[in-house]
């Protein structure tokens, strides 16, 4: 699970070989081995020994800003794998096949959004056939994006990235529609949110995006040497090309948030324009996140859970890049 401490005045140290988390109202030990990550959201104090306890669990931890966004890390130097694969992974890079891996994971995202618009819609007979009318112009996009998996990333980059948006557009538009109206948006925003619906999931898809980046350090890669997504300089391009077949999950757990009503205005709070999650709304939404991490789900053919599939978007792709560097030796 990932340990979110969000209360100012927070204390992490050690006791017995644990976590030890302590504040004026909780005090609380946990086992490194249960922690995928620590997300640090406050002000609060952190000594050498914790940060060394988890460094030697490869247990990551985040400090983030009040948009959900890591600002910094700490990581074991464990996740270093060797200088081989980071090799092998800049040269997947000059090669079609970067290009074709990048567009099967849009198309999986895709395929997973128009899957919940489907389901979403169901039962909504005033929506439907816009939704289905705009579901097929989806599937054209689709067919678009792999009309140019066998050009280089660099050649085909602009392209890519303009039917993805094509199709997220389409998709966040009846996402929309298909919320209550307290949660109906007009686009998707981040910095910072203009609703609580995107309040909420760039909060998610924050959280997310540590486990995406663990899963990156496990398996050895560079997180700054992407495909899609350009290497500008302190973004971990990497994650950002990982995480996109894993978003659609997320939205679907937000979804299921606001259509069950655990969500409300009450959760969010308005300053400088904008929307952030509230301190009660972290309290719906960081367990929700924990819990739903280690739900079962398939995936191409698999059972597993949330949590491992993440991780093995980084195998999976270490397993690919093998499979083509060693085709080019041959």
């Amino acid at each position: 699970m990932q340990l979110i401490i969000d209360t100012a005045n927070t204390a992490l140290s050690v006791r017995n070989s644990s976590f030890l988390i302590k504040n004026k109202t909780t005090q609380r030990i946990i086992n490194p081995k249960r922690l995928t990550s620590i997300a640090i959201t406050t002000n609060c104090q952190i000594n050498a020994t914790a940060i060394k306890l988890a460094a030697l669990n490869q247990v990551p931890i985040y400090f983030f800003n009040s948009l959900g966004e890591p600002e910094a890390r700490l990581w074991s130097p464990y996740f270093v794998n060797t200088a081989e694969l980071r090799k092998k992974q800049i040269k997947f890079g000059a090669t079609t096949a970067a290009t074709r891996w990048m567009v099967s994971l849009l198309k999986r995202k895709a395929t997973l959004q128009i899957q919940s618009l489907q389901q979403w819609s169901r039962n909504r007979t005033g929506v439907k056939d816009q939704v289905n009318k705009d579901i097929e112009q989806m599937a054209g996009l689709i067919k678009n994006l792999q009309d140019n998996d066998n050009k280089l990333m660099d050649d085909s980059r602009s392209t890519i990235l303009g039917f993805e948006g094509c199709i997220s557009r389409i998709y966040f538009r009846n996402v929309s529609m298909l919320m209550p109206p307290m949660f109906q948006f007009e686009k998707r925003s981040r910095q910072p949110a203009l609703d609580f619906f995107n309040s909420a999931l760039n909060y998610l898809y924050g959280m997310t995006y540590t486990i995406v980046e663990s899963g990156v350090f496990a398996k050895g890669f560079d997180p700054f040497a992407g495909y899609l997504h350009t290497d500008n300089y302190l973004k971990t391009s990497l994650v950002f090309d990982l995480i996109e077949p894993i978003r659609p999950y997320i939205d679907r757990l937000l979804a299921d948030l606001i259509f069950s009503g655990k969500l409300s205005s009450s959760h969010f709070e308005q300053k400088d324009n904008g929307f952030w999650v509230s301190k009660e709304g972290k309290r719906i939404l960081i367990p929700s996140f924990n819990e739903y991490l280690y739900h079962r789900m398939k995936s191409e053919n698999k059972v597993m859970k949330f949590k491992d599939m993440i991780f093995n978007e980084s195998f999976a792709l270490g397993r690919f890049i093998d499979s083509i560097i060693n085709e080019e030796k041959q």
